[in-house]
Protein backbone atom coordinates (compact mmCIF):
# COMPACT_ATOMS: atom_id res chain seq x y z
CA UNK A 1 0.00 0.00 0.00
CA UNK A 2 2.85 2.30 0.87
CA UNK A 3 4.48 1.66 -2.50
CA UNK A 4 1.23 2.48 -4.27
CA UNK A 5 0.88 5.81 -2.43
CA UNK A 6 4.49 6.69 -3.14
CA UNK A 7 4.01 5.92 -6.81
CA UNK A 8 0.91 8.11 -7.00
CA UNK A 9 2.72 10.95 -5.22
CA UNK A 10 5.63 10.69 -7.65
CA UNK A 11 3.26 10.82 -10.61
CA UNK A 12 1.47 13.86 -9.17
CA UNK A 13 4.77 15.64 -8.54
CA UNK A 14 5.92 14.95 -12.08
CA UNK A 15 2.66 16.27 -13.53
CA UNK A 16 2.85 19.37 -11.35
CA UNK A 17 6.44 19.97 -12.43
CA UNK A 18 5.32 19.82 -16.06
CA UNK A 19 2.44 22.22 -15.41
CA UNK A 20 3.29 25.84 -16.31
CA UNK A 21 1.18 28.64 -14.87
CA UNK A 22 3.07 31.90 -15.53
CA UNK A 23 6.69 32.72 -16.28
CA UNK A 24 8.83 35.75 -17.07
CA UNK A 25 10.71 35.91 -20.35
CA UNK A 26 12.77 38.24 -22.54
CA UNK A 27 11.75 39.07 -26.12
CA UNK A 28 14.40 37.91 -28.61
CA UNK A 29 12.55 38.52 -31.89
CA UNK A 30 9.30 40.19 -32.95
CA UNK A 31 6.84 39.16 -35.67
CA UNK A 32 4.33 41.99 -36.16
CA UNK A 33 1.98 42.06 -39.13
CA UNK A 34 4.27 44.61 -40.78
CA UNK A 35 3.20 44.09 -44.39
CA UNK A 36 -0.03 43.11 -46.14
CA UNK A 37 1.76 40.24 -47.84
CA UNK A 38 3.28 38.61 -44.75
CA UNK A 39 1.81 35.77 -42.69
CA UNK A 40 2.91 37.10 -39.29
CA UNK A 41 0.13 37.36 -36.76
CA UNK A 42 1.38 39.59 -33.93
CA UNK A 43 3.77 37.31 -32.05
CA UNK A 44 7.27 37.22 -30.51
CA UNK A 45 10.08 34.79 -29.82
CA UNK A 46 10.72 34.67 -26.07
CA UNK A 47 13.52 33.22 -23.95
CA UNK A 48 12.29 32.11 -20.51
CA UNK A 49 14.23 33.96 -17.84
CA UNK A 50 14.73 31.06 -15.40
CA UNK A 51 15.36 28.10 -17.71
CA UNK A 52 16.67 29.79 -20.86
CA UNK A 53 14.16 27.81 -22.93
CA UNK A 54 13.37 29.57 -26.23
CA UNK A 55 9.71 29.74 -27.28
CA UNK A 56 8.94 30.81 -30.84
CA UNK A 57 5.98 32.65 -32.34
CA UNK A 58 4.33 33.32 -28.99
CA UNK A 59 1.05 35.21 -29.60
CA UNK A 60 0.63 38.58 -27.90
CA UNK A 61 -2.66 39.27 -26.09
CA UNK A 62 -4.29 42.63 -26.85
CA UNK A 63 -6.70 44.66 -24.78
CA UNK A 64 -8.81 45.58 -27.79
CA UNK A 65 -9.05 44.06 -31.26
CA UNK A 66 -7.97 46.78 -33.67
CA UNK A 67 -5.11 48.10 -31.50
CA UNK A 68 -1.49 46.92 -31.63
CA UNK A 69 1.72 47.63 -29.69
CA UNK A 70 4.23 44.87 -30.40
CA UNK A 71 6.91 44.46 -27.68
CA UNK A 72 10.46 45.60 -28.41
CA UNK A 73 13.55 43.40 -28.46
CA UNK A 74 14.78 42.91 -24.90
CA UNK A 75 11.44 43.70 -23.28
CA UNK A 76 10.61 41.79 -20.13
CA UNK A 77 7.26 40.02 -20.64
CA UNK A 78 4.87 37.89 -18.61
CA UNK A 79 3.70 34.62 -20.16
CA UNK A 80 0.71 32.48 -19.30
CA UNK A 81 0.17 28.93 -20.57
CA UNK A 82 -3.15 27.59 -21.79
CA UNK A 83 -4.07 24.71 -19.44
CA UNK A 84 -0.50 24.83 -18.15
CA UNK A 85 0.87 23.51 -21.45
CA UNK A 86 4.38 24.74 -22.25
CA UNK A 87 3.48 24.45 -25.93
CA UNK A 88 0.58 26.91 -25.58
CA UNK A 89 2.20 30.15 -24.33
CA UNK A 90 0.62 33.62 -24.51
CA UNK A 91 2.29 36.97 -23.80
CA UNK A 92 -0.14 38.66 -21.42
CA UNK A 93 1.81 41.77 -20.53
CA UNK A 94 5.11 43.61 -20.23
CA UNK A 95 7.06 44.46 -17.08
CA UNK A 96 9.18 47.45 -16.12
CA UNK A 97 12.48 46.76 -14.39
CA UNK A 98 15.57 48.50 -12.99
CA UNK A 99 16.88 49.14 -16.51
CA UNK A 100 13.60 50.03 -18.23
CA UNK A 101 11.97 52.33 -15.69
CA UNK A 102 8.46 53.70 -16.32
CA UNK A 103 7.77 57.33 -17.24
CA UNK A 104 6.96 59.57 -14.28
CA UNK A 105 3.29 59.03 -13.48
CA UNK A 106 0.63 58.94 -10.79
CA UNK A 107 -2.96 57.75 -10.44
CA UNK A 108 -5.81 58.90 -12.71
CA UNK A 109 -3.59 59.36 -15.75
CA UNK A 110 -2.31 57.47 -18.78
CA UNK A 111 1.23 58.24 -19.95
CA UNK A 112 2.73 57.39 -23.35
CA UNK A 113 6.42 57.68 -24.29
CA UNK A 114 7.82 56.19 -27.52
CA UNK A 115 10.53 55.03 -27.51
CA UNK A 116 10.99 54.80 -23.75
CA UNK A 117 14.76 55.17 -23.69
CA UNK A 118 15.01 58.12 -26.12
CA UNK A 119 15.71 61.66 -24.98
CA UNK A 120 12.99 64.30 -24.82
CA UNK A 121 13.93 65.71 -28.25
CA UNK A 122 13.78 62.26 -29.90
CA UNK A 123 10.66 60.73 -28.36
CA UNK A 124 6.91 61.22 -28.68
CA UNK A 125 5.18 61.93 -25.38
CA UNK A 126 1.47 61.93 -24.60
CA UNK A 127 -0.50 62.21 -21.38
CA UNK A 128 -4.20 61.91 -20.53
CA UNK A 129 -5.05 63.14 -17.04
CA UNK A 130 -8.19 63.59 -14.98
CA UNK A 131 -7.18 65.00 -11.61
CA UNK A 132 -10.24 66.47 -9.93
CA UNK A 133 -8.01 68.38 -7.49
CA UNK A 134 -6.23 70.18 -10.36
CA UNK A 135 -7.41 73.23 -12.31
CA UNK A 136 -8.39 72.40 -14.97
CA UNK A 137 -9.01 68.77 -13.98
CA UNK A 138 -9.05 67.20 -17.45
CA UNK A 139 -6.01 67.48 -19.69
CA UNK A 140 -4.63 65.85 -22.84
CA UNK A 141 -1.07 66.65 -23.98
CA UNK A 142 0.90 65.48 -27.02
CA UNK A 143 4.53 66.59 -27.30
CA UNK A 144 7.16 66.27 -30.01
CA UNK A 145 9.89 68.38 -28.41
CA UNK A 146 11.44 70.78 -28.95
CA UNK A 147 8.91 72.40 -31.30
CA UNK A 148 5.48 70.73 -31.33
CA UNK A 149 3.00 70.68 -28.43
CA UNK A 150 -0.77 70.10 -28.41
CA UNK A 151 -2.58 70.73 -25.10
CA UNK A 152 -6.33 70.27 -24.63
CA UNK A 153 -8.09 71.14 -21.37
CA UNK A 154 -11.65 71.94 -20.32
CA UNK A 155 -12.60 74.74 -22.72
CA UNK A 156 -9.19 75.37 -24.34
CA UNK A 157 -7.05 73.98 -27.17
CA UNK A 158 -3.46 75.19 -27.59
CA UNK A 159 -1.27 74.01 -30.49
CA UNK A 160 2.32 75.26 -30.57
CA UNK A 161 4.85 74.84 -33.38
CA UNK A 162 8.05 76.69 -32.50
CA UNK A 163 7.21 80.43 -32.31
CA UNK A 164 3.75 79.89 -33.84
CA UNK A 165 0.65 79.17 -31.77
CA UNK A 166 -3.06 78.47 -32.26
CA UNK A 167 -5.17 79.06 -29.15
CA UNK A 168 -8.91 78.31 -28.93
CA UNK A 169 -10.60 79.55 -25.76
CA UNK A 170 -14.17 78.54 -24.95
CA UNK A 171 -14.02 78.55 -21.16
CA UNK A 172 -17.31 80.44 -20.86
CA UNK A 173 -20.77 79.93 -22.32
CA UNK A 174 -20.10 82.79 -24.76
CA UNK A 175 -17.29 85.07 -25.82
CA UNK A 176 -15.03 82.34 -27.17
CA UNK A 177 -11.98 83.37 -29.16
CA UNK A 178 -9.57 81.87 -31.68
CA UNK A 179 -6.09 83.41 -31.65
CA UNK A 180 -3.29 82.67 -34.12
CA UNK A 181 0.15 84.07 -33.31
CA UNK A 182 3.34 83.67 -35.31
CA UNK A 183 6.27 85.93 -34.54
CA UNK A 184 4.91 89.48 -34.47
CA UNK A 185 1.71 88.68 -36.40
CA UNK A 186 -1.55 88.03 -34.56
CA UNK A 187 -5.05 87.15 -35.79
CA UNK A 188 -7.94 87.15 -33.32
CA UNK A 189 -11.43 85.84 -34.15
CA UNK A 190 -14.13 86.57 -31.59
CA UNK A 191 -17.20 84.35 -31.24
CA UNK A 192 -19.30 87.51 -30.98
CA UNK A 193 -18.29 88.48 -34.54
CA UNK A 194 -15.16 90.65 -34.25
CA UNK A 195 -11.93 89.87 -36.12
CA UNK A 196 -8.55 91.57 -35.66
CA UNK A 197 -5.35 91.22 -37.69
CA UNK A 198 -2.17 92.76 -36.24
CA UNK A 199 1.33 92.74 -37.73
CA UNK A 200 4.50 94.42 -36.46
CA UNK A 201 5.80 94.28 -40.05
CA UNK A 202 4.08 94.65 -43.42
CA UNK A 203 0.56 93.32 -44.09
CA UNK A 204 -0.32 92.20 -47.64
CA UNK A 205 -3.72 91.16 -49.01
CA UNK A 206 -3.62 89.76 -52.56
CA UNK A 207 -6.05 87.85 -54.77
CA UNK A 208 -6.01 86.73 -58.41
CA UNK A 209 -9.63 87.87 -58.77
CA UNK A 210 -11.92 90.39 -57.00
CA UNK A 211 -11.31 91.73 -53.50
CA UNK A 212 -14.28 93.22 -51.63
CA UNK A 213 -14.06 95.10 -48.33
CA UNK A 214 -17.48 95.95 -46.95
CA UNK A 215 -18.76 97.15 -43.59
CA UNK A 216 -21.10 99.55 -41.83
CA UNK A 217 -18.24 102.06 -41.64
CA UNK A 218 -14.91 101.53 -43.42
CA UNK A 219 -11.81 103.49 -42.37
CA UNK A 220 -8.48 103.35 -44.19
CA UNK A 221 -5.72 105.31 -42.44
CA UNK A 222 -2.02 105.62 -43.13
CA UNK A 223 0.21 107.18 -40.48
CA UNK A 224 2.47 108.58 -43.22
CA UNK A 225 1.23 107.87 -46.77
CA UNK A 226 -1.93 106.33 -48.23
CA UNK A 227 -2.02 105.35 -51.91
CA UNK A 228 -5.05 104.12 -53.85
CA UNK A 229 -4.18 103.14 -57.43
CA UNK A 230 -6.11 101.47 -60.27
CA UNK A 231 -4.60 99.99 -63.41
CA UNK A 232 -7.52 101.24 -65.56
CA UNK A 233 -10.41 102.99 -63.81
CA UNK A 234 -10.66 104.50 -60.32
CA UNK A 235 -13.97 105.66 -58.86
CA UNK A 236 -14.75 107.54 -55.63
CA UNK A 237 -18.48 107.74 -55.00
CA UNK A 238 -20.76 108.68 -52.14
CA UNK A 239 -24.03 110.45 -51.36
CA UNK A 240 -21.88 113.13 -49.75
CA UNK A 241 -18.20 113.08 -50.70
CA UNK A 242 -15.50 115.20 -49.13
CA UNK A 243 -11.84 115.48 -50.14
CA UNK A 244 -9.82 117.42 -47.57
CA UNK A 245 -6.16 118.07 -46.87
CA UNK A 246 -4.62 119.85 -43.88
CA UNK A 247 -1.82 120.99 -46.18
CA UNK A 248 -1.79 121.40 -49.95
CA UNK A 249 -4.09 119.38 -52.24
CA UNK A 250 -3.50 118.70 -55.93
CA UNK A 251 -6.03 117.47 -58.49
CA UNK A 252 -4.25 116.62 -61.72
CA UNK A 253 -5.13 114.84 -64.97
CA UNK A 254 -4.74 115.04 -68.74
CA UNK A 255 -8.41 116.11 -68.77
CA UNK A 256 -10.20 117.22 -65.58
CA UNK A 257 -14.00 117.55 -65.61
CA UNK A 258 -16.06 118.89 -62.70
CA UNK A 259 -19.83 118.65 -63.06
CA UNK A 260 -22.63 120.01 -60.90
CA UNK A 261 -22.95 123.06 -58.67
CA UNK A 262 -19.44 124.02 -57.66
CA UNK A 263 -18.54 126.05 -54.59
CA UNK A 264 -14.97 127.22 -54.04
CA UNK A 265 -14.17 128.85 -50.71
CA UNK A 266 -10.88 130.02 -49.22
Amino acid sequence: MTDTVSTIQAIVRRELDALRVTEIGVVTEVHPHADAGDSDNYSCDVRLKNSGLELTRVPVATGHIGTVAIPNLGDLVLLAFDRGNINQPIITGRLYNDEDRPPINTSDEVIFRLPLEAGDTETIKAAIRNHQSASPPRELIIEMAPKITLRITDGTVRATAGPSELFIDQTGASGGTVTVVTGGTKITLDQDGDATVEAVGALTMKAQRDVTIEGLNVTIKGQINTTVEAGVNASLKGAITSVEANGSATLRGAVVAIQGVTNFSP
